[in-house]
């Protein structure tokens, strides 16, 4: 027996033969060959693979999009601190005085002629009519949960900013008809109401986020709340609730019942339309839904609740019985506008906030001397209160406005409205409402400008056609009102008839930039929109229609029309409209010296004489916009010269009067609060206006033995020169024969001012002597064997021939004369008496435009006695009359 053999089942298997292995290869490869062929396998792989990219993809572009969000996440941080940084000021130091102790009365005075200060006794301001502070115990809780419930609910849970309706604004204000959503907390409101900025920007309301949350980190939530209540206007001239309480129900604050509570709280959303007292259904609706917010969170019993749901107000005997009453001591516009004056300027000069500028003036014990005339004032309060003076009208009535200022700026007198005046500092449309001036804005953007570039002289002639084709409607553009074209005109008369065609061909020869800029640097312009987006459509007020037609954006204020216009008696210069000359503080040391402000040479003192004269022929010649109404109803001295731009829009919503005497300038707007049309009024009421309170104004002057100064003064270097009105040359004795004027028109030949720099020295050559029959009424051009006792030599003008797509009427077509050299050769004289000789030198797709209720043109050729040459190489205009 063998020892080393092993066992069998320890053996190992023996190595496969090659044959065995091979067939046993072969075999394997059929099946695998079978796997892959099959209809199951197959798909599967590939659907593996795709899902496998996919996967991939998928996973590469959410990575992309993660650092793509990660990345901008950044950036926006990085810009957004930067912005911040840059931009925005966390900090608000206006809440650390705002609890002013001061309740010292600040008087008013005026200047009299012989340079004394006079009282002004009735308008005193007292502490009292602005403002009552009341500490916190002293104030109903009741009302303080009110104004909790309705404007803030979660006043004692955020910290200075409301997370959710913040957010809520921001979605509201993005998405398509969010409409409007309050995101304001009371802290936030504070912080707005005691800076006074209520600008609508982005930036603002950033800005207001960060200081509250600053706020808060200063002040308590009962801190807060108490100089909220404090300083809230509550409409009435009533700021915070203690002159509220006061002003509505005669009473202390800490005497107020639930309701008068709610009617309180009702009034800051909309303070006028929630005026208890102006609009009392709309206080009870907003009033109902406090005092069901307050129940709701549980701010008040159900028992509370009905005692005091839909129950009507009892306010003050005096004011229930009388609400005209509703200021014991109401100021007028003119004083309004002095107390807004000085608190801007506390506000430009120390840097103070609104609230604590405001508290000075009504507070602080100050002296401020008025700019006021009380002669002027009364006069214009006198007109404006006396309905004969207006037109009449069914329903509501429109109203006016209007501000008086002397050469160096001093506002003399103005008014807000029309009536009696119910309340202090309510709305003053002369210093306030932005309304359209129309046409009373080109003196200022157009014409003076133009004087000032060289552009144009007193004398320049000027194309009174449109500018514009709109191909689509086949019109034209600009038009003036009433419509027509006049053709060739001169300066003076497109200021007398408001022409916009010309306007706007020296507004595009200007350029509207320096339009613009002349109006808001020069002239001290402040409403004027340089761009703005409304609606996401943005909007400007560099234009053409803004610059030369007046048609702003968002309007002009009266104040700011009557300030552009002392340049025209200020020899070119323009300062800043002041109501009061100085501020003194309790103890007689000066804090705002306004005597003194720097006035900015906006033309020159030779052109603001020239435009003076232009101006007078607005009101002196029978063409000029305001010939009318002063022939109708001036009656102050006649040797008092005045000059004058009229104004309206497009659309007929505003009606203005800009006018001007030696020593003062005057603007009037007229027109509906609502904006509605005026289109039923005839004449423009603005007009009348200044004219009545002229009237007044100089008739008491002579009675009072006041003297004032009769005409506008001439400087130096200012001559008169007799010239062409349609050339703007010097006259010759073709312009005195012009043929308008040989059939019974206005002579073309007038005496102008000019510089002597700008004086004209060629002569006229518009002017083209002719033979004209005065029988036939018919040019006789070479050919025409008309009776030498029927002609006559007159003067048509010369023109550049007009080429128009629509045959427009332009008044002066029938004048107009082509030399007959720039017409073809062979040149076919027209057959027809009713067009002018030149007729076939236009297709059939242009004119030259006629003249309305021509039938027979005088251009014409006389077909009468027109006789066809031989032919004639130098004498082309000579071929057939057929």
């Amino acid at each position: 027996m063998d020892n080393n053999r092993k066992p069998e089942s320890k053996q190992k298997k023996p190595l496969l033969g090659n044959v065995e292995f091979k067939a046993r290869a072969k075999k394997a490869g059929r099946i695998s060959a079978l796997i892959a062929k099959s209809t199951l396998w197959y798909p599967l792989k590939v659907l593996l693979l795709v899902l496998c990219k996919l996967l991939a993809w998928t996973v590469e572009i959410f990575l992309t999009v993660i650092l793509v969000v990660i990345i901008t996440g950044v950036v926006v941080c990085c810009a957004f601190s930067l912005y911040i940084q840059n931009y925005i000021d966390p900090n608000y130091e206006g809440l650390d005085n705002l609890k002013f102790d001061s309740d010292l009365n600040t008087t008013m005075y005026y200047v009299d002629d012989s340079g004394n200060e006079v009282l002004l006794p009735d308008d005193t301001l007292h502490g009292s009519e602005n403002r009552l502070w009341v500490d916190y115990k002293d104030i109903p809780q009741n009302l303080i949960d009110a104004v909790i419930c309705i404007e803030d609910k979660r006043f004692y849970e955020h910290k200075g900013v409301d997370i959710k309706r913040t957010v809520g604004a921001i979605l509201n204000f993005f998405l398509p008809g969010g409409g409007q959503y309050g995101g304001s907390t009371l802290t936030q409101q504070l912080i707005k109401n005691a800076s006074g900025d209520n600008e609508t920007t982005i930036q603002r309301k950033v800005q207001e986020i960060f200081r509250a949350l600053n706020v808060e980190t200063k002040y308590s939530k009962t801190q807060i709340i108490e100089m909220y209540l404090n300083i809230v206007y509550l409409s009435q001239n009533s700021n915070g609730v203690q002159a509220a309480a006061d002003a509505y129900f005669g009473k202390d604050v800490s005497e107020l019942s639930l309701v008068e509570c709610a009617a309180i709280a009702s009034i800051p959303k909309y303070p006028t339309y929630y005026d208890p007292l102006r609009n009392p259904d709309n206080n009870l609706k907003r009033r109902n839904l406090i005092l069901k917010e307050m129940l709701a969170q549980e701010a008040i019993s159900q028992e509370e609740f009905d005692a005091a749901y839909n129950v009507p107000l009892y306010l003050s005997q005096n004011r229930k019985n009388d609400t005209s009453s509703s200021e014991s001591n109401i100021h007028s516009y003119y004083i309004d506008a002095v107390i807004d004056d000085v608190i801007a300027e506390f506000i430009e000069r120390y840097g103070i906030d609104k609230t604590t500028a405001s508290r000075k003036v009504y507070s602080g014990g100050l002296t401020i001397i008025t700019n006021l005339d009380p002669v002027i004032q009364s006069a214009m309060e006198e007109v404006f209160c006396d309905d004969s003076c207006f037109p009449e009208t069914s329903g509501i009535k429109p109203q006016a406005a209007m501000v008086v200022s002397d050469a160096d700026g001093n506002i003399r007198g103005i008014v807000g409205g029309r009536g009696e005046k119910l309340i202090s500092r309510g709305l003053n449309r002369a210093t306030m409402s932005k309304r359209q001036c129309g046409s009373s804005i080109k003196p200022l953007s157009i014409y003076a400008l133009a004087l000032e570039k060289g552009l144009i002289t007193y004398g320049s002639a000027l194309n009174d056609t449109p500018t514009e084709f709109n191909e689509k409607e086949k019109t034209y553009w600009p038009g003036n009102t009433p419509a027509g074209f006049n053709g060739l005109v001169s300066t003076v008369f497109a200021v007398q008839k408001s022409l916009n065609t010309t306007a706007v061909r020296l507004a595009q020869q200007i350029g509207v930039n320096e339009c613009f800029e002349f109006l808001t640097t020069k002239l001290g312009f402040t409403t004027l929109v340089e761009s703005k987006s409304y609606g996401g459509t943005v909007k400007t007020d560099i234009a053409v229609s803004p610059m030369a037609l007046g048609s702003f954006t968002e309007g002009v204020t009266v104040r700011e029309v009557t300030q552009g216009y002392t340049m025209f008696i200020n020899d070119g210069a323009v300062a800043k409209g002041k109501t009061f000359s100085m501020v003194r503080d309790s103890n007689g040391a000066i804090l705002i010296d306004n005597r003194e402000s720097e006035e900015t040479q906006a033309i020159s003192e030779q052109n603001a004489f020239i435009m003076t004269q232009i101006l007078k022929s607005v009101i002196s010649s029978p063409t000029g916009t305001g010939y009318s109404a002063f022939s109708t109803y001036r009656t102050f001295d006649k040797d008092v010269e005045v000059g004058g731009k009229t104004g309206s829009t497009n659309d007929d919503r505003d009606r203005y009067f800009v006018g001007l005497t030696p020593d003062y300038v005057a603007a009037v707007w007229f027109g509906y609060d609502s904006n509605k049309s005026l289109s039923k009024m005839s004449y423009n009421p603005a007009t009348r206006l200044w004219i009545e309170v002229m009237n007044r104004v100089y008739g008491k002057m002579k009675t009072n033995g006041k003297s004032y100064q009769r005409t506008f003064v001439q400087p130096y270097d200012i001559v008169k020169v007799e010239y062409c009105t349609l050339s703007g040359a010097l006259a010759t004795d073709a312009c005195r024969h012009d043929i308008e004027t040989y059939l019974g028109g206005k002579s073309k030949v007038e005496v102008g001012y000019f510089t002597r720099e700008n004086a004209p020295r060629d002569y006229c050559t518009t002017h083209v002597m002719v033979k004209w029959d005065k029988a036939t009424q018919a040019i006789c051009l070479d050919g025409c064997a008309c009776p030498s006792a029927s002609l006559v030599d007159v003067a048509f003008r010369k023109i550049e021939p007009r080429v128009f797509r629509t045959n427009l009427y332009v008044a002066d077509s029938q004048y107009t004369y082509i030399d007959p050299s720039l017409l073809p050769r062979n040149y076919l004289m027209p057959s027809s008496p009713n067009v002018p000789f030149f007729w076939n030198y236009y297709d059939e797709q242009t004119w030259p435009g006629r003249t309305y209720g021509a039938t027979t043109p005088y251009n014409r050729v006389c077909s009468e006695h027109y006789n066809k040459l031989p032919d004639d190489e130098n004498s082309a205009v000579n071929e057939g009359l057929e």
